[in-house]
């Protein structure tokens, strides 16, 4: 392996084998620690603005149990004498429901960066440490992009472009507010990584390295790939042979021996995601045998051809037709490094993995920095070379009316005059696609600041009734509020033999796409007598196992031409289910007639994007 690095090295040009040379270090000037201020107030910025949002967003029920639910039961779960254990799954379409008694967070996916997060959270123990310490984690990775940008192009004035264009990044921040993740961690890390590697601080470059493989299986893979570019561009082989090893080694170790021993199937319980791929013999054979095929289902189809122009577009791109160029393709050497993290994600059969939404792309982020970094530096390379030959060419064959008093501009001054033309159009480049792809700045399309509500307030009467030991089946977004407990489901899982089951007729109905499966689930469970109310209000509904069962029929499409703005079911305690006073929300059609006091009512508005609504009627018998 060695002598054949070497013989690639030798094969490179001599002044590209130079293009990462130790850099010469700049001065602590007044510009450099003016632009350090500009950084630090934009950091904390970013960081004030997105903790306030996430903790408004828990506090308001939006959070999920898909993952934030998980991942907070699962750290709380370290400090309570468990390894990583998780109950809550999708039962409705995803293959990781193995048990109800629930499994490892090690047969999943390996993060052991949750070990120093769960040390935290012993202190803190609120799932809101989690959202606040992510936040503080990424933005702290405008830092890296600062030192990074300002020692490659030489200048304090790239450095803060950078580090506003990493906080501004689409990726970085659809990863920053989907929940918590500890992948979302390598947004930071691998700023910091490249940042070390390009300055050859070794000793911090291990550190780093570390932590961003510790927050997910296939980070070794971008570690090692890492390696092996530290190895020719750099000529450090040594250093770069050991990282590239013991990132091999960490993904083996991690996706052959650990997953498999936590995993109750003795495999990754993700793996299905890929079955449409075959075997690994005939997945290679594909792309050998068949490489227009495989380009076209994996790379040119609509969606995931749309994935690569969110990934790559908003950092600046030329559209002719239907296709495009991004500035970060300037400089494929740099965006080898993408490979396996792209390739973990259209080849996924979850089209949510190349959506560009959640945090699947968070890895990406700093390599496409870089990759624009570098395809600044090399068009700033051309632009000098082409100015200084224009003018000498113009000088000899006289194309200037007064060539002897044209004089060419310092090198200084055009050199950062382009630099801010090109800083400018990536900023605005980044803004538009903050607008108008799912953004989460108060500028962008759509943008709403999580609001409560009595109704939303009314949730936490309903937690409190669940004993903090008691096993609980719950809707998605009262999950995470659950969580900190050994049995937690997503309803429907669990729905037979957890102790209570907690439902918001009137709220986000995930799993569920259908409002029809989502009535037909609730009225088995109705109907099967192991479950009584213990109490209900507003769309609520608390059942509790072992409780006399309702003595109504359930009949939710009886009447589906009933609008109800607001409903209020009593609880167990009055004595016998009745509807109450309809309050002021209370509308119906004036067509119908009924006797209210005979029936309890139910309404569910589907979620966002589905544009209808369903009435439950249940008559009394």
């Amino acid at each position: 392996m060695k002598r054949i690095l070497e013989q690639v090295c030798k094969g490179i040009p001599g002044w590209f084998r130079n293009w990462y040379a130790l850099p010469e270090p700049l001065p602590h000037t007044r510009k450099f620690w003016l632009a350090m201020g500009c950084v630090t107030i934009a950091v904390l910025s970013f960081c004030l603005y997105f903790i306030s949002y996430l903790v408004a967003k828990h506090q308001t029920f939006q959070t999920n149990a898909e993952d934030f639910g998980i991942m907070n039961q699962a750290i709380w779960s370290l400090g309570h004498g468990q390894l990583l254990h998780q109950t809550i799954c999708n039962i409705v379409f995803d293959t990781n429901c193995v048990s109800t008694q629930g499994v490892s967070r090690f047969a999943i996916h390996f993060e052991p960066i949750l070990f120093p997060v769960a040390l935290i959270y012993v202190l803190l123990p609120d799932p809101r440490t989690l959202l606040v310490l992510q936040t503080l984690i990424v933005g702290s990775g405008a830092f890296a992009a600062f030192w990074l940008a300002r020692l490659r192009l030489r200048s304090e004035l790239a450095g803060v472009g950078f580090a506003l264009l990493y906080l501004l990044y689409p990726a970085q921040q659809q990863a920053t507010v989907f929940d918590f993740h500890a992948v979302t961690f390598t947004a930071s890390f691998l700023l910091f990584l490249l940042y070390f590697m390009y300055t050859r601080q070794t000793s911090w470059m291990i550190v780093f390295a570390v932590l961003a493989m510790g927050c997910k299986e296939e980070m070794p893979l971008v570690v090692g790939m890492l390696g092996l570019w530290i190895c020719v561009f750099q000529q450090r082989l040594k250093v770069g042979l050991c990282l590239s090893g013991v990132g091999l080694l960490w993904f083996l170790l991690a996706f052959f021996v650990i997953i498999p021993h936590f995993s109750p199937t003795g495999h990754h319980l993700l793996i299905s995601r890929y079955a449409q791929l075959g075997s690994p013999k005939h997945f290679l054979g594909t792309i050998i045998l068949h490489p227009r095929s495989f380009l076209h289902q994996y790379v040119f189809e609509p969606e995931h051809f749309k994935y690569l122009m969110i990934l790559f577009a908003p950092i600046g791109h030329l559209s002719f037709g239907r296709w495009w160029f991004a500035l970060p393709f300037c400089a494929p050497w740099v965006l080898v490094l993408a490979l396996p993290t792209l390739a973990l994600n259209m080849l996924s059969s979850d089209p949510l993995m190349y959506s560009g939404l959640f945090q699947y792309s968070a890895e990406l982020v700093p390599i496409i920095l870089f990759a624009s970094i570098e395809g600044l530096v090399l068009l700033l390379f051309i632009g000098r070379y082409l100015v200084q030959w224009g003018y000498h060419a113009g000088k000899r064959y006289q194309l200037f009316s007064f060539h002897r008093s044209v004089k060419p501009l310092p090198s200084s001054v055009a050199r950062t005059g382009l630099l801010l033309v090109l800083l400018v159009g990536m900023t605005i480049s980044v803004l538009r696609a903050d607008y108008y792809f799912h953004g989460q700045m108060p500028y962008t399309l759509d943008f709403q600041w999580p609001v409560s509500s009595a109704h939303i307030q009314k949730a936490q009467t309903f937690i409190d009734l669940v004993p903090p030991n008691a096993s609980i089946s719950a809707q998605t977004h009262l999950v995470p509020h659950l969580s900190q407990r050994e049995q937690i489901y997503l309803f429907p899982y669990g729905d037979t033999e957890a102790e209570y089951i907690l439902l918001d007729i009137s709220g986000d109905i995930y799993p569920y796409f259908q409002q029809d499966q989502y009535m037909a689930e609730i009225k088995q469970v109705w109907e099967s007598g192991q479950y009584g109310i213990l109490d209900a209000d507003d769309g609520y509904l608390l059942l509790q196992h072992g409780l006399a069962p309702p003595t109504v029929a359930f009949e939710p499409d009886l009447l589906p031409t009933l609008h109800i703005g607001s409903v209020s079911v009593p609880s167990q305690s009055q004595g016998r289910h009745h509807a109450q006073a309809a309050p002021e929300a209370f509308t119906t059609d004036p067509f119908v007639q009924a006797d209210w006091s005979d029936f309890l009512l139910y309404t569910s508005t589907s979620p966002k994007g589905l544009g209808h609504m369903s009435t439950a009627l249940l008559p009394l018998v």
